[in-house]
């Protein structure tokens, strides 16, 4: 615990006697009662739709001025420097509207699944978390100092203030480039970003930093070069440890404080069952766990994120020099999953994301989801007219579960009611795109067993082949194309002579919708197809927008057919 000392936060014992949500959420000694299921209640304001737990307790209204924002506890010496980098209009608060919205719940240790991020709001949660971070791991580490100078004076008391190890919070980024985005935050926040007192700056920069010769690619689409320019690297870990005048990067796990890492990074350190060299016992006593843009982790593997909760808050296999008399007695009894905070920031919310935050979220303190009020669609992004067909698919059948409804009525509805409509031999270059690369090879397995003509383009795909079935393509060499979601996630190629497009399932990122009808417009006879179900409801919303997607779902119809201007 050397390093730091009670001036690092710079607040006093009066302000430590104030309300203060960390002390409420972690200085309890006491084992937690399991609680009944919790149940959600839905509030809201002009910009956000919140729902809360029953048991989730924390101040809403806007936040006008530092003094709102010092009633939750965070050290002065942090509120200084927001204000310092933080450029604002006096009138509207330290506060951009996205923060004012979620910094209470951060702050008050809820539970949040936040889907509203975007490239535009960014740099307000990248800070904002930064923020949060590092008032968790300066009041964690004030309070053990000050009980360690009073062990040293005599006290005959024994502190219960500490976890297994050190490290408290665990970050997850889909890139270095996000991680780096990150770190600069923190940089700016602890230290006023001054140079000398980084260690290791030059390595990380090097290491996570932009290349100063990249160019952004102008033949993909804006999105694509705000989220992969720069290192777009998916493999990494990083420690850091936090003194008084100093911020240490590249610290060995244990002596951290921070531990900032890729999904992909982090389960390579973890490992399975049967490496003979894995290790987790530093997430054993983590408190705050985030999670940014959930919504790329998907496209990458989402697995890996999920193993890595698994060995999240279990006891130590190995005792490293641990002061068991200064233990807390909840991590003692296995509480931590109960006390750690979730934070869930993602572009749009899915069964997927749901899940896990409903499986792994269990804070004691309550969970809120914070999502935008509607969605407008993404249909004023196609760019010429193009006649859309939304095949419904029969509604499920009594004792029907979700998973055989969703895969294998999905694949007959498919090939009886969807696939009939392109047998036409006066029909070329249909691109068929399938999200899920298990109904992808479901669907490749059948078009081999019917000698169709086809080509296909996954994540998988070598370069050559791409370069081969693109040309191919635009040839006419085969009939049909089959493409996955993560094949344009990472790729956004333009493919030529594209005759009609058919989406086996709504796709998770709304934009894979636009960017592949926008192929159409040299094709006198246009067509595009979209299978849907009722379950199917928030991603159709984010395509067709709120209105439109409540009269698919609720119509009787099979068909419905959209025209774009």
């Amino acid at each position: 615990s050397s390093g730091i000392n009670a001036e690092y936060g710079g607040s006093t014992d009066e302000d430590e006697t104030k309300s203060d949500p960390f002390r409420e959420c972690f200085d309890s000694d006491t084992p937690l009662i399991p609680e009944e299921r919790r149940e959600y209640t839905t509030t809201g304001n002009t910009l956000y739709n919140i729902q809360k737990t029953n048991n989730a307790t924390s101040s809403t209204g806007d936040i006008r001025t530092l003094a709102d924002m010092r009633g939750f506890g965070i050290e002065p010496s942090l509120l200084v420097q927001w204000e310092s980098t933080t450029k604002q209009i006096a009138s509207k608060g330290p506060l951009k509207p996205v923060s004012n919205a979620l910094f209470p719940y951060l702050l008050n240790y809820n539970d949040m699944l936040y889907s509203g991020s975007t490239f535009e709001n960014q740099p307000e949660l990248l800070k904002l978390l930064a923020l949060h971070s590092l008032n968790h791991v300066f009041k964690t580490r004030k309070i053990i100092l000050k009980n360690n100078a009073k062990v040293a004076k005599g006290s005959t008391e024994s502190p219960r203030d500490q976890g297994f190890t050190r490290p408290k919070v665990l970050l997850l980024f889909p890139f270095r480039n996000v991680a780096h985005k990150f770190v600069q935050q923190v940089f700016k926040l602890a230290l006023g970003g001054t140079k000398k007192q980084i260690s290791n700056r030059k390595r990380f920069e090097e290491e996570y930093g932009p290349d100063s010769v990249e160019k952004p690619n102008l033949s993909k689409s804006l999105s694509y070069q705000r989220l992969f320019l720069g290192n777009n690297d998916d493999f990494f870990t990083l420690g850091m440890a936090f003194s008084k005048n100093s911020v240490k990067l590249y610290t060995d796990f244990y002596n951290s404080d921070i531990i900032v890492a890729s999904p992909l990074g982090l389960r390579n350190v973890i490992g399975a069952e049967g490496d003979k060299v894995r290790d987790y016992d530093f997430l054993s006593s983590i408190e705050v766990l985030g999670m940014f843009m959930c919504d790329v982790f998907l496209m990458q593997n989402w697995e890996h994120l999920l193993h890595s909760l698994e060995f999240t808050n279990l006891k130590p296999e190995q005792n490293r020099d641990i002061d068991f008399s200064r233990v807390k007695s909840w991590v003692l009894e296995g509480q931590g999953a109960e006390f750690r905070q979730n934070l869930l920031f993602s572009a749009f919310s899915c069964p997927e994301i749901n899940s896990l935050f409903a499986a792994n979220c269990k804070n004691h303190r309550g969970a809120v989801k914070v999502a935008p009020l509607s969605q407008q669609g993404v249909l004023s992004g196609i760019l010429h007219p193009v006649r859309q067909v939304f095949s419904r698919m029969p509604d499920r059948k009594s004792g029907q579960t979700a998973l055989d409804y969703m895969t294998t009525q999905r694949f007959e509805s498919f090939i009886h009611s969807v696939l009939p409509r392109y047998r036409s031999p006066d029909l070329r270059s249909i691109v068929i795109v399938i999200p899920s690369y298990f109904d992808f090879v479901k669907v490749r397995n059948h078009f081999k067993r019917e000698s169709s003509s086809f080509a296909q383009l996954s994540e998988y795909s070598s370069n050559r082949s791409v370069t081969n079935v693109r040309r191919g393509f635009a040839e006419g060499t085969f009939k049909y194309l089959l493409t996955t979601e993560r094949f344009f996630f990472f790729k956004r190629y333009t493919l030529k002579n594209v005759g009609h497009v058919v989406f086996y399932e709504a796709p998770l990122h709304a934009e894979c919708y636009t960017h592949y009808l926008n192929m159409l417009h040299t094709a006198p006879d246009h067509t595009a197809t979209l299978l849907y179900c009722k379950l199917d409801g928030t991603k159709l919303e984010r395509i067709v927008g709120e209105k439109q997607c409540r009269l698919l779902i609720n119509s009787t119809q099979t068909t419905h057919m959209i025209v774009s201007q």
